[in-house]
């Protein structure tokens, strides 16, 4: 056995404390590491989702730009269930309510004729089922341009 000058004897390998000490870091860094990547996944599910909702908004208020004025109020609808794609389905992701308000003018002291055109998308809770106050809305103002009348 090799001793050192003051007469110790020289350690080859590691001790069971130093083993049993570095698994225990080795395991903490991995959990955090876990938990980074279950968080980062749900976040990014959840942004999806979002994304989902604000384009059915969209896509349903570029579904009122090809209305005549007058039919704009064939848009209303309340608490709709929809999939991905804006398509009625009872076991879809999201919940569309389209408000049309064809009195908006008068109601806020305006001359014309502006009709307001508020579309709500509820989202679906993955994990529960229903439907939680987490939406989505998107308003506009349509008016209606008239002709001018030559004499």
């Amino acid at each position: 056995m090799k001793k050192t000058a003051t007469g110790r004897r020289l350690r080859h390998g590691m001790t069971l404390v130093e083993v049993v000490i570095s698994t225990f870091l080795i395991l903490m860094v991995m959990s955090g590491s876990y938990l980074l990547i279950v968080q980062s996944a749900e976040l990014s599910r959840s942004s999806r989702r979002h994304y989902i909702a604000i384009s059915l908004a969209k896509n349903r208020l570029e579904r009122a730009r090809n209305f005549q004025y007058n039919d704009l109020k064939l848009l209303s609808e309340t608490d709709l269930t929809v999939n991905d794609n804006g398509n009625p389905d009872p076991n879809g992701r999201f919940r569309r309510t389209t408000l049309v308000d064809t009195n908006y003018a008068a109601t806020h002291g305006l001359p014309g004729y502006l009709t307001e055109v508020i579309v709500t998308v509820k989202i679906r809770n993955p994990h529960t089922g229903l439907f939680t106050p987490d939406n989505e809305s998107i308003r506009t103002l349509f008016t209606e341009y008239l002709e001018e009348v030559t004499p």
